[in-house]
């Protein structure tokens, strides 16, 4: 589901008048979606991870129990997280091949989270929250915008749904 869930994000993304790029290879890892909107003075670069789980059984970071989780544990495997989704050195060469001294913003689009505290911390460290529902009302409500994506099939489902 998690391709899915990023052509819908990335569908919504470009209804905002972003061009996206998704699944650039770092290595073994990936970046999900690398987004820019042409502005005026500057461009607006979005760097979007895609989490979305509905009945998670794991942790986004650190260890998997919850009872040896302090919070400084927990803090210290969310930091852990976000330098592997954002800021570690191979991203930010990545990024860089594609739009050299970009401002990036980290946006993480996220669906249920084990523990809700993750999502405090991760705004702590400057990582911008978007939840998933909110992504999938905004694609329905928007009927102004067609596009041709596979996505947009999808959007027009949810619609009918409603």
């Amino acid at each position: 589901m998690a391709l899915l869930d990023e052509q819908l994000v990335e569908e919504w993304l470009n209804r905002k008048s972003f061009f996206t790029i998704r699944g650039l290879k770092t290595g073994v890892d990936e970046i999900d979606l690398l987004a820019v909107k042409h502005g005026a003075t500057a461009n607006e670069c979005w760097h979007v991870e895609v989490q979305v789980s509905f009945r998670p059984i794991g942790y986004v970071g650190g260890d998997t129990s919850a009872r040896k989780r302090t919070d400084q544990e927990l803090r210290a495997g969310v930091e852990q997280w976000v330098d592997k989704k954002f800021t570690s050195p191979r991203k930010m060469a990545k990024r860089d091949t594609v739009l050299p001294d970009a401002q990036w913003h980290y946006v993480f689009v996220h669906g249920v989270l084990r523990d809700e505290q993750e999502l405090a911390h991760m705004q702590q460290l400057g990582v911008q929250l978007i939840s998933y529902k909110q992504v999938l009302t905004e694609l329905i409500d928007d009927d102004a915008t067609q596009s041709s994506s596979a996505a947009n099939n999808i959007v027009e489902l949810l619609r009918f749904m409603r």
